[in-house]
């Protein structure tokens, strides 16, 4: 996919080292960076998009699986995160077109929640709303942590488990 002056495209294990600089930049810490990390190493990198730029990566979003335990239905949910931009380029689109390109990827894939501890103002316009984490027990809460429905199905409630690469 083609957007403006960059291309949105998937991640591959090559990409991993620029993306980790990009997270640790775009922060201006290592949390971020490890947890793409991680999530790489422990096989939970769902999707990983990046956004290309003259041969360099100037923007990523990361989406790993979550469990959903003591639910009556199966699920099949994602978290969103981190999502990183160069700070130069930071509000020219990038993110939100990696965002929008990932939930239409896992949407199509037949996911049906996605959930994302971010900004209160910027997840909304994707359709992200603290009400659809209600019914569901996670390590977050409060404005921050938010969900959007991309597919009918799936528990309506029960214990969110993330991969260990947020444990710490």
């Amino acid at each position: 996919m083609s957007t403006a002056n960059w291309t949105i495209r998937q991640a591959t294990a090559e990409d991993l080292p620029a993306i980790v600089s990009l997270n640790d930049m775009a922060f201006g810490q290592t949390d971020e960076g490890r947890i793409v990390e991680s999530l790489e190493y422990e096989g939970d990198n769902l999707l990983s998009l990046v956004a290309e730029q003259d041969g360099n990566i100037v923007g990523h979003v990361q989406f790993f699986p979550i469990e959903c335990l003591f639910a009556s239905t199966p699920a099949q949910f994602a978290g969103l995160g981190p999502m990183s931009v160069s700070p130069e380029l930071q509000k020219s689109g990038i993110g939100s077109e990696l965002i929008r390109e990932g939930l239409a990827q896992l949407k199509t894939a037949g996911f049906q929640r996605v959930f994302v501890l971010g900004h209160k103002e910027y997840y909304p316009r994707f359709g992200f709303s603290v009400d659809e984490t209600a019914g569901f027990g996670s390590p977050w809460g409060g404005p921050y942590f938010m969900a959007i429905v991309l597919n009918s199905g799936g528990p309506a409630f029960g214990e969110l488990q993330y991969p260990e690469a947020f444990a710490g």
